[in-house]
């Protein structure tokens, strides 16, 4: 969910900015973590049930659970941000995004010293799309959401371009896509994908990211690839 007002309380603030940018001052007891960058296979039972540990170990490192609530903010709505919150999201916990979240407020230099708790994650398996379930035919569209030189270049045999530009708070009709549908979306590194995502969870729309993107397809012996 994307907060347009203040978190609830007691929840777990995580700051998604540079290193540099946190030394310089964050939120009161934010912990900084930019999980913007991942990148992995997951393609088999082993390789998701390895992802579930690492969420789970490090959903322990920063004592984040099911029992209280993430807050994820940044310098405004960003890919970093929006990354972030999905792959937190994707372990199970439930996350909200606050793009406003850094504007001028009571802050602190010092970082924050995360409580640790047990390892915990349930992958949620209804946010995450795999390469495979594209591979086998999906019931819904897939959307890229790159731009169109990049489409063009190369892309997933069946996917529709709309740039992430396009996608806005509260135009997915204007895009032909209805609150309670199901949708995917990739990019080239799930990055710009999750930004694609949160809007359109936002407006109901059931849209699944499919992580890998661009970058795992294109590595793939068995998975085809138009291009022009």
């Amino acid at each position: 969910m994307i907060l347009s007002a203040d978190p609830p309380a007691h929840a777990l603030l995580i700051d998604s900015r540079s290193p540099a940018e946190y030394a310089q001052g964050h939120l009161e007891g934010a912990i900084n973590l930019d999980l913007s960058g991942f990148r992995g296979r997951l393609r088999s039972e082993e390789e998701l049930a390895q992802l579930e540990q690492a969420l789970a170990d490090l959903n322990g490192r920063i004592g984040a659970g099911p029992h209280r609530p993430v807050v994820v903010y940044d310098l405004g709505f960003n890919t970093r941000l929006t990354k972030t919150a999905f792959m937190l999201a994707l372990g199970g916990l439930e996350v909200y995004l606050w793009p406003q979240g850094w504007e001028p407020r009571a802050t602190q230099q010092t970082p924050a010293q995360p409580v640790a708790g047990e390892p915990w994650a349930r992958l949620n398996r209804e946010i995450l799309l795999t390469a495979d379930e594209i591979l086998a035919g999906l019931p819904y569209p897939l959307l890229d959401v790159r731009e169109p030189q990049e489409f063009a270049t190369a892309r997933i045999p069946g996917a529709k371009n709309i740039p992430l530009g396009a996608f806005g708070p509260d135009n997915a009709g204007a895009l032909g896509l209805l609150a309670g549908q199901a949708v995917g979306v990739h990019c080239r590194s799930g990055a710009r994908s999750a930004s694609a995502f949160w809007l359109l969870r936002q407006q109901g729309v059931q849209a699944r990211n499919y992580l890998g993107s661009m970058l795992e397809w294109e590595a793939e012996a068995d998975l085809p690839v138009e291009r022009s």
